[in-house]
């Protein structure tokens, strides 16, 4: 039970800003970190649902409304996900072997790569959710939990690189199971969340999820071999920008009239 209650300490220090004081990260106390991790997606989930509720009274501008949807997982989970992130990118925009690319992921300086694409992720996440209809907030909220939960299942499920540190996260078989039973547990909880609220939309976000977790696939075995922490955490910010871009796309799609197109 000690473990348990250590995990949960350590998922909500390491992957949100919430106080939940420093444990000590060994092997044991980490076991169970993955359990807790979408959790910190839900209350994200929740706090943008309630911001759903309230934006349309604070303000006329649906840009601002948008940036905080954006900047509230950020905030919220102290930039867990983006630094892994960039240094996966700078990693693939720099075209070098496979070795060197392991090789930018452990360095700890970012690259003018990582800054542009820095840039750009966030023009392109804050421009698909100022189009967004707020009707489809609610469902896109429990993609946070979807995305984490997919996370953890990749690194108990998947191959690590020699230069991973993914194996703290995973016990022996017996802990892998119970992680991936959670993983997988969170994941069904999300799709049923997101359908009953609405389907299209929420077909529309799991197709979206799909698309990033195959992408991401591509890029851990292709560029590097198997997947590290950064490489996971590459995926967490892939796949929320890609369900809110499929779900905008679709309805883009579906509000043209092409019968009245003329060629």
């Amino acid at each position: 039970m000690k473990h348990i209650w250590n995990s949960f300490r350590l998922a909500f220090s390491i992957y949100s800003v919430f106080p939940s004081g420093q444990g000590k990260r060994n092997k044991d106390d980490m076991k169970y970190i993955l359990i807790f991790v979408p959790l910190v997606g839900a209350i994200i989930g929740f706090l943008i649902r309630e911001w759903m509720l309230f934006s349309p009274y604070l303000l006329s501008n649906n840009f601002l409304g948008a940036v905080v949807c954006v900047m509230l997982p950020i905030f919220l989970s102290g930039g867990a996900f983006l630094d892994g992130f960039f240094r996966t990118v700078d990693a693939l925009c720099s075209h070098q072997p496979r070795e060197g690319k392991l090789e930018i992921l452990r360095d700890s300086h970012s690259g003018y790569f990582a800054i542009i694409i820095c840039v750009c992720y966030f023009f392109i996440i804050v421009g698909l959710w100022s189009e967004m209809p707020l009707s489809s907030w609610a469902v896109l909220a429990h993609g946070f939990v979807l995305s984490r939960a997919l996370y953890g299942l990749s690194i108990v499920c998947f191959k690590h690189t020699q230069e991973s540190k993914c194996s703290f996260y995973v016990g022996d078989d017996k802990n892998r199971i119970l992680v991936a039973a959670f993983m997988v547990f969170y994941i069904i909880i999300s799709a049923v969340g997101m359908m009953k609220l609405d389907l299209d939309v929420a077909i529309c976000c799991l197709v979206g999820a799909l698309l990033a977790f195959l992408y991401y696939c591509y890029v851990a075995f292709r560029h590097f071999g198997g997947i590290t922490e950064d490489i996971a955490s590459f995926f967490v910010q892939v796949c929320e920008i890609m369900m809110p871009f499929v779900v905008l796309l679709a309805n883009l799609l579906t509000s043209i009239d092409f019968a009245s197109i003329k060629y």
